[in-house]
């Protein structure tokens, strides 16, 4: 069964997901893109853009091809969203995994997504 919103349908962009993310990161270089609550730390939207690339390219030096699914095992941190968008970058998918998951729980996951 299909449910309908009563709200108008929301135009989906036809780009890839850190490409619209970071869109007008090259207007704000220098703005606070993420801050860590607990710390105060921030990563501003140049410090995010550069970093993503860094990660999209290792991991494309390291292998990775478009497809390939990487599990993110990691706190709810900036750099967290570093790695989600460098491994989009590079074409890869990821499986998200709680950190306070027990391995019971992250083996099947990682079997079934084939990370």
């Amino acid at each position: 069964m299909i449910f309908r919103s009563p709200r108008p349908d929301v135009a989906i962009p036809v780009q890839p997901l850190t490409e619209f993310v970071l869109a007008r990161a090259g207007e704000l270089p220098d703005k606070p893109a993420l801050i860590d609550g607990p710390s105060g730390r921030t990563l501003s939207y140049g410090e995010l853009d550069r970093a993503i690339r860094s990660v999209s390219a290792g991991l494309a030096r390291r292998g990775l091809s478009k497809g390939d699914v990487v599990a993110l095992y990691s706190p709810n941190l900036p750099e967290y969203a570093v790695a989600f968008y460098g491994v989009a970058s590079a074409g890869g998918v990821s499986t998200t995994l709680n950190p306070l998951s027990t391995v019971e729980e992250v083996v099947p996951q990682i079997d079934d997504s084939g990370a």
